[in-house]
């Protein structure tokens, strides 16, 4: 079992797309680690990959926000602060308990799976529907989809 990127979840901004398919494929890797039995191995990885990703992706999100005026762009914002503050807590249960158990496995794959059907899949759809409807386009590495 594995999420599969699917045209219906781009938001139509090129550079947020990859960063979403980025954040499937580390999904979909750990899952197979954890289906190999190497999971605990992987996890540290993935909460390294986790932090790096939502510094970067979610500054470039709420710049486009900001910049298109997104009016939810306040309850988007704390939804990503949301996000980060369980990637800690999940990085700091793992610093009490060494090596990682299967609790934080599942607790990991439950916090990734939640991300993606409720924030990738909706939030960031309705913004993407923003972004259509308002005809704005930030730049150059900005697209349209396809209505």
């Amino acid at each position: 079992m594995g999420i599969y990127w699917r045209k219906e979840l781009e938001i139509g901004v090129i550079e947020i797309d990859k960063q979403h398919q980025s954040l499937v494929e580390s999904f979909n890797a750990f899952l197979l680690a954890c289906r190999n039995g190497k999971g605990s191995s992987e996890l540290l990885e993935l909460l390294k990959f986790l932090d790096e990703y939502a510094l970067h992706h979610f500054h470039t999100e709420e710049a486009i926000q900001k910049a298109a005026a997104y009016p939810e762009y306040e309850s988007h914002r704390l939804q990503h602060l949301g996000f980060t503050k369980k990637i800690k807590d999940l990085k700091e249960q793992l610093t009490l308990n060494e090596p990682p158990q299967i609790n934080h496995l599942i607790a990991t794959n439950t916090v990734l799976l939640d991300w993606f059907i409720k924030h990738i899949s909706g939030s960031d759809s309705h913004f993407g529907r923003h972004l259509v409807e308002t005809c704005y386009f930030a730049d150059s590495g900005s697209q349209q989809s396809d209505p």
